[in-house]
């Protein structure tokens, strides 16, 4: 891989987890709880959803993203269609 083509795939990994920062920060908020409880009631990482709030999570594990749509009780296809709504027009993560 070129040295161009692993920073353009940098570049989209982080507008793609800022996308899921935002919707994880959104979430935190409508649901009226801490992050504290959703991490204790989920078994994920408090430091986690601290570093998703703050946008300081450089990649993100899908078991973490699963937790976080039962934490949220969101299906999959709703999760993806929200960090779609906040990733800009027609973004692909390999183009």
């Amino acid at each position: 891989m070129q040295a161009d083509d692993k920073q353009n795939i940098i570049e989209k990994q982080k507008i793609l987890v800022t996308a899921v920062s935002l919707v994880v920060r959104n979430l935190v908020k409508q649901s009226g709880k801490s992050g504290r409880k959703i991490s204790e009631e989920y078994d994920i990482g408090l430091g986690v959803i601290s570093k998703l709030d703050r946008n300081l999570v450089s990649d993100i594990k899908l078991s973490t993203l699963w937790k976080l749509m039962n934490a949220f009780n969101i299906s999959p296809e709703n999760f993806i269609k929200m960090i779609l709504d906040n990733l800009p027009k027609n973004f692909n993560f390999y183009e």
